[in-house]
């Protein structure tokens, strides 16, 4: 045969029956789960990439909250300081506020876990009313980053789970091509199970070098991140919950007992400045002292919890500030437009 035809034959007849045998035997040669575990194990970074794009706005809301809830319990310090008049009550305050302002924001982002409709309002956890949207960013960063042919195909014959499987089964397929080659005559698997297991083995450690043609198919094949958004899109509400929330849990109690221990410092020095231990030069507030500066420790905790963080994480606030108050006022005018042209109609 100088053309080969005979071996192109056999060689696509191989091939096909190796695939079949793949498909049959994919529970077993493929796990997924260590895939991904050794995945993230070998790059840490992964893990919080993924954390970050599929958290971003419930990290900005972390964030965003300490104001608005720092102010609301603040006020109500204010007022039990005006009525107990006792130093340590911005001490006190400030370590309540704190703990409470990062409770309350982690509550609000995952809870609660099902639509709760209160007349024609309806409540539900911030993250979970983005199912949708955390869907496509979750898929995307699997498909693209961790569930790659490349990846998978490293995973199986490299992982000692999945290795010895592939090796049974090329040594079988080996076996039962070189049976039908022979019409019978060579059993491999009774004359020269050394050989042939040695063979196998050899294939496995040789294989993934000649499969870098077959990613960008098998890739498109697989259908990964279209498969994975639709199956994350028709989660329950309780299920979806489990995506991202057990990352929060391992440093939730951190994150509250950091906001304490912050609440608390500010309001320490607002306390020493108020009663003297501290001193700034010619910084007179007259009899409306107390009230600046209880009023004072509400802003200083929540300008200290910010400072401490990265130069970015500041600059992105103030940008997000700056746009929602652009925004309110837009909002208010097109009310006032709206309320006066109702008026003139009527």
């Amino acid at each position: 045969d100088p053309d080969g035809w005979i071996q192109q034959q056999a060689a696509r007849k191989f091939l096909r029956d190796l695939t079949i045998d793949v498909q049959k035997n994919i529970g077993s040669i493929c796990n997924l789960r260590n895939c991904v575990v050794n995945m993230m194990m070998g790059d840490r970074s992964l893990l919080g990439k993924l954390f970050q794009i599929s958290g971003k706005d419930e990290l900005l809301f972390l964030v965003d909250s300490g104001l608005l809830f720092g102010f609301i319990l603040g006020i109500i310090q204010l007022f039990v300081s005006l009525y107990w008049n006792n130093p340590w009550t911005l001490s006190i305050g400030g370590l309540v506020v704190g703990l409470a302002t990062n409770w309350l924001a982690l509550k609000w982002i995952f809870e609660p876990v099902n639509p709760l409709k209160i007349g024609p309002i309806v409540l539900q956890g911030l993250f979970l009313r983005r199912q949708n949207e955390v869907s496509a960013d979750f898929s995307e960063f699997f498909a693209n980053r961790v569930l790659t042919s490349r990846q998978l195909w490293k995973s199986m014959l490299t992982d000692p789970t999945t290795l010895p499987e592939w090796e049974k089964l090329l040594a079988k397929r080996f076996s039962i091509f070189a049976k039908d080659a022979t019409l019978g005559m060579v059993n491999l698997e009774e004359q020269k199970p050394r050989k042939l297991n040695a063979a196998s083995a050899r294939l496995c450690a040789k294989l993934f070098d000649y499969l870098t043609d077959l990613h960008e198919y098998v890739d498109e094949a697989l259908e990964i991140e279209q498969t994975l958004r639709a199956r994350m899109m028709a989660m329950t509400s309780t299920q979806f919950e489990r995506v991202l929330h057990p990352i929060f849990e391992e440093d939730e109690m951190t994150l509250i007992l950091s906001g304490g221990g912050l609440g608390f410092l500010a309001g320490y020095v607002q306390q020493l400045l108020s009663t003297g231990s501290i001193k700034l030069p010619k910084f007179t507030l007259g009899g409306n002292a107390n009230v600046v500066s209880l009023v004072g420790s509400v802003i200083g905790m929540y300008v200290v919890s910010v400072a401490i963080k990265p130069k970015k994480s500041v600059l992105l606030f103030v940008s997000r500030l700056i746009e929602r108050t652009f925004r309110l006022r837009r909002r208010s005018y097109r009310y006032w437009r709206r309320s006066r042209r109702n008026r003139s109609r009527s």
